[in-house]
């Protein structure tokens, strides 16, 4: 569903949801403090009726961008500012043609995403991670992701170069073809995987490919799916069936299996794990910025992700209930320097 957000006023009920019961914030957080700024302009994306500088992109970025735009308002009287989530896909070639501040996504850029982008703007956008995946997709936010069998299958825990070598082929280790071949006995011993997933080019399928495949061909019988709900329901169908998606996913007919990292820890996508980057299927809500090549970086979006970035920002992002995951200290201070 499209989600619109025209020009967002401060109320004391969106500063109060900042104070609400939320995941422990890092101490070390910057607060934040206003520095004078305006929009450029020349630039595409202030309506130039209205004077309200629009951010666009993924619409489950709604809650926490309403409540960035009002706070960066309140502190910045001048300042106009709109949200338009016209979905993901929308995010690039706004951003492209300079139609919007910062394009909103909660996965990375893809390849054909890239390609075009260069060729108009003549460089890449600026990633700017602004938080962590949300633990449930049950209110269709982005999520991290998770490996799942049916429930008769008796397997518990993989390591990722497992689940990769189930999930595509030509792995240094070689490639699972047989629940057998990860230990299961009697009449598993020679049944054969069956791998669910999306196509390689999704959200899903490039994070894979990029974290965790190297590039590498999906396995053979590797049948896609269009999304979580598509890939779970087929699991929940078939004994032999594993896959890959969306964390959180509640289905009496599945396992979510737990996955074993190289100094033999055992992570299942707990918040702390993700946040801290010890489960290995944790993701990324992303503002991408316009970054044209010789020239700095736009002043409005650098003094707004100093907020976003900032205690402030981060509480926002807290604020949603089942929502986003905050960075750490160290983790915002390394997306501030890409402003510099």
């Amino acid at each position: 569903m499209r989600a619109l957000l025209t020009v967002v006023v401060a109320s004391p009920l969106m500063l109060a949801d900042m104070a609400m019961a939320a995941p422990a914030l890092d101490a070390a957080l910057p607060a934040y403090v206003p520095q004078p700024v305006t929009a450029p302009a020349t630039a595409g994306y202030v309506d130039r009726k209205t004077g309200v500088a629009m951010l666009g992109g993924a619409e489950h970025v709604a809650f926490i961008v309403s409540r960035f735009n009002a706070l960066f308002m309140a502190t910045h009287p001048g300042v106009k500012l709109g949200f338009d989530g016209k979905g993901t896909s929308s995010a690039v070639p706004l951003l492209m043609y300079d139609k919007i501040l910062f394009g909103a996504m909660g996965r990375a850029i893809n390849p054909i995403e890239s390609v075009p982008y260069r060729k108009i703007v003549g460089g890449d956008a600026l990633a700017i991670r602004i938080a962590h995946t949300a633990a449930t997709p049950e209110q269709h936010l982005a999520t991290s992701l998770a490996v799942y069998v049916n429930v008769a299958n008796p397997l518990t825990q993989l390591t990722a170069a497992q689940v990769s070598q189930i999930l595509s082929t030509g792995n240094a280790g070689g490639d699972f073809k047989r629940w057998g071949q990860l230990g299961l006995k009697e009449e598993w011993r020679d049944r054969v995987i069956h791998p669910y997933g999306t196509a390689a080019y999704t959200g899903f399928g490039d994070y894979l490919q990029r974290e965790l495949f190297q590039g590498r061909a999906l396995a053979v019988n590797h049948e896609e799916l269009g999304n979580t709900e598509a890939i779970t329901g087929r699991i929940a169908q078939d004994p032999a069936g594993v896959g890959v998606a969306a964390l959180g996913v509640r289905n009496p007919q599945l396992r979510q299996l737990a996955i074993v990292s190289k100094d033999g820890s055992v992570t299942t996508g707990a918040d702390e794990e993700v946040v801290s980057g010890r489960y290995p299927f944790g993701r990324y809500v992303y503002l991408y910025v316009r970054r044209v090549p010789g020239q700095p970086l736009d002043p409005l979006a650098k003094e707004y992700l100093r907020l976003v970035l900032s205690r402030e920002g981060q509480a926002i992002i807290a604020a949603q209930p089942n929502g986003y995951l905050p960075l750490t200290a160290a983790q915002a201070q390394a997306e501030m320097e890409k402003l510099k």
